[in-house]
C-alpha cells in the first residue's frame, strides 16, 4: 500500500507502524491494548487517503465496543456464577446481611421507643411511620405501610397492643420482601387442615341433627298410637 502511494511520500511514522504485514499487526495491537494511542498510529495512515482511516477507525470501534465488551462480559459471568455456587460464600454473605438487618431493626426500634419502656404502642408505632424516612426504609425492605394498622397487628403476634424488640424484629425480618414457596406451602397446608376440620365438624353435626330428628319423631307416634303400644 506505501509503494503503490506514489512519490515516494513516506513519514517514518507510517514506516514505524505500517511498513511491513507483521508491524501493521504489532500496530493494530497496541492500538487496542494501550501499548500506543490509536491517535498516533492512524495519523500515517492519513497521507494515503481517507479509506485507510476509515477502516483502521471501525477496526478500533469494532474491538473496543464489541469484542472486548463481550470478553469482559462472559469473563465477569463466569466470576458470578462461580461465586454464587460457592455454598460457603453465599452463606457467609446470607449472615453478614442478617445481621446488619438485625441491627438496623435494633436501632429502628429504639428511635421507635419515644418513652423507653422497652415496648412501642401502635400510636408510637403510627407517629413515626408518619416520617418519610421511615417509610423509605420500610419500603426499601418490601414492607408494605400504606396500611400502618394491619402492619402493627402482624407485627403483634401475642396480641398485647405493643411491641417487644424481638417481636419486632423477627416479625419485620418474617414480613420483608416478596411471599416465599414455604409461605405458600404454609398456607395452601393450614387451608387443607381447615377443610378437613369443617368436613369432620359438619359430619358430626349432620350426625347430631340426625340422632335429634329422631329423638324428637319418636315421642310423637308414641302419642299418636298409644293403643298398638298397648298391643
Amino acid at each position: 500500500l506505501i509503494h503503490r502511494t506514489g512519490g515516494g511520500e513516506t513519514t517514518p511514522a507510517l514506516l514505524e507502524y505500517w511498513s511491513t504485514l507483521p508491524r501493521s499487526m504489532i500496530s493494530l495491537f497496541m492500538s487496542v491494548t494501550n501499548g500506543v494511542s490509536w491517535g498516533d498510529t492512524v495519523a500515517p495512515l492519513s497521507i494515503m487517503g481517507p479509506l485507510p482511516v476509515l477502516l483502521f477507525v471501525g477496526y478500533i470501534a469494532f474491538v473496543q465496543f464489541a469484542v472486548l465488551n463481550i470478553l469482559t462480559g462472559v469473563f465477569c459471568q463466569n466470576a458470578i456464577d462461580s461465586a454464587s455456587h460457592d455454598q460457603e460464600l453465599v452463606a457467609q454473605d446470607m449472615l453478614a446481611n442478617k445481621q446488619m438487618y438485625i441491627q438496623n431493626m435494633q436501632q429502628l426500634f429504639k428511635e421507635f421507643d419515644a418513652d423507653k419502656d422497652g415496648s412501642v404502642t401502635v400510636t408510637e408505632f403510627m407517629a413515626h411511620l408518619n416520617d418519610e424516612r421511615v417509610r423509605a426504609y420500610f419500603d426499601s425492605l418490601d414492607l408494605d405501610t400504606s396500611d400502618v394498622c394491619t402492619l402493627f397487628r402482624l407485627l403483634d403476634t401475642t396480641d398485647h397492643n405493643e411491641l417487644e424488640l424481638d417481636e419486632f424484629v423477627s416479625g419485620c425480618m418474617r414480613l420483608k420482601g416478596n411471599a416465599k414457596g414455604v409461605d405458600m406451602a404454609k398456607l395452601s397446608y393450614a387451608q387443607s387442615a381447615m377443610a378437613r376440620r369443617l368436613a369432620r365438624f359438619m359430619e358430626r353435626t349432620d350426625t347430631a341433627l340426625s340422632h335429634l330428628t329422631e329423638s324428637a319423631v319418636l315421642p310423637k307416634e308414641e302419642e299418636d298410637h298409644p293403643d298398638d303400644l298397648v298391643n
